[in-house]
């Protein structure tokens, strides 16, 4: 993939999403990131670009060697890839992720096989179909907090 021509995905088939931010995530998604380049992208893009990757519904990944089987709100993902996407080096990917779990953005879960994440600020999604999906991902105490 051309990192110069790499374009950000877009969450597609949502009419709506409702989620959960603390202060402090609120506040870096009002940011922005620079990348290898010096180019500064939105922290929203970056968070909307991971939330197109999440399964809407259960269902297989998508474009992986070793597709997962993934409940929806779960997305599939590779640092790797999301270093050359991003253009940012694997270790500033790696920290990037470490920040959004620890604002609670995202959760990951890495194996031999393959990287998964899920998003726990995200409590429910509307589809473009009018039905409503509760994140199951995520645990029940954790959506009426």
């Amino acid at each position: 993939m051309d990192k110069e021509t790499y374009s950000f995905m877009c969450p597609s088939g949502i009419a709506s999403f409702s989620f959960r931010f603390s202060d402090r995530a609120m506040q870096w998604l009002c940011g922005t990131t620079t990348d290898d380049n010096g180019r500064e992208t939105s922290n929203f893009t970056l968070f909307g670009d991971l939330l197109a990757r999440m399964a809407l519904t259960d269902d297989a990944a998508k474009g992986f060697h070793r597709p997962l089987m993934l409940s929806a709100g779960q997305a599939q993902y590779s640092e790797e890839q999301l270093s050359s996407q991003w253009n940012m080096g694997r270790k500033r990917i790696r920290n990037l992720l470490a920040t959004l779990t620890d604002m609670g953005l995202i959760d990951t879960c890495r194996s031999r096989v393959a990287s998964v994440m899920t998003f726990p600020c995200l409590l429910q999604w509307e589809t473009s179909k009018n039905d409503n999906i509760d994140n199951s991902v995520i645990p029940h105490k954790q959506r009426e907090e």
